[in-house]
């Protein structure tokens, strides 16, 4: 995600952290010396170590190398981008801040101790976004996995209830998809087998083959459909379902192959 693209709520969200994280620090340090101005000035002056280091973590570390679980990866370019962010507040603090709103100036540039009290400053800004960060992709994962649920069960429902009319005498007779083991031409004739009947209705096998589902049902033979769901094992030359064996018809046997992943 790059800065420029980002919507009005969002910047007008991340401005407000960042007044009130200024705001925040500048009261609290304030109260140790009354000098607010002093320490409001400071705290502006920090804010751009701070932010290198907090949209660097959130639009570049994160979705290239956190949430893809490249952890080790993650905590090599964080230390980096610390080091970094840090370096960039030693420069600003030692040739701005420094005698101009603060007393005094260090005596060492890469002094352990100040160098780890401002790897330590500039991580302060980072605890509430990066925390907010992973919660939000979190939640978002929480709601796609909800969503992918509620589908899976409506598609579940859709087979379990799907169904056609077939013609029979002067009625026409409810059949479930899901209970359709093959159907056979006779003619002018189609025979439905069912996990529990047949049905004899007038009708032709590529009426049939259009009427079907193509995801759950397969021609095989000119004179056979199958549903894809009772093929309990197969070959190049037969199907079987259920312990009914169903020929393969040479004109259909490398569409049977492809559709079923034969190898």
């Amino acid at each position: 995600m790059n800065l420029r693209f980002m919507s009005n709520k969002a910047f007008r969200i991340h401005a407000l952290y960042w007044i009130a994280f200024t705001l925040f620090f500048s009261v609290i340090w304030g109260t140790y010396d009354h000098n607010y101005y002093r320490n409001f000035m400071v705290q502006l002056w920090s804010l751009p170590a701070r932010m290198f280091l907090v949209y660097g973590t959130l639009y570049v570390l994160i979705p290239r190398f956190f949430l893809k679980k490249k952890y080790i990866k993650f905590i090599v370019w964080f230390s980096l981008l610390l080091f970094l962010s840090a370096i960039l507040q030693r420069v600003v603090m030692l040739f701005i801040v420094e005698g101009r709103h603060l007393p005094y100036r260090s005596e060492h540039y890469f002094k352990v101790t100040e160098f780890m009290n401002t790897l330590l400053d500039v991580n302060l800004a980072l605890i509430l976004p990066f925390a907010y960060t992973l919660y939000k992709f979190w939640n978002n994962s929480q709601k796609k996995a909800e969503r992918l649920e509620e589908e899976n069960q409506k598609l579940v429902k859709d087979i379990y209830e799907a169904f056609i009319y077939l013609k029979k005498g002067k009625a026409l007779q409810k059949v479930l998809l899901k209970d359709i083991i093959f159907v056979e031409s006779l003619k002018n004739y189609v025979k439905v087998k069912t996990t529990d009947k047949e049905i004899t209705s007038y009708n032709s096998i590529s009426a049939m083959e259009e009427l079907l589902p193509a995801e759950r049902f397969l021609r095989v033979h000119r004179s056979f459909i199958v549903s894809i769901g009772h093929i309990t094992s197969f070959s190049p030359t037969q199907i079987n379902l259920q312990g009914i064996a169903i020929p393969i018809g040479r004109k259909y046997k490398e569409k049977v192959k492809l559709k079923l992943g034969y190898y």
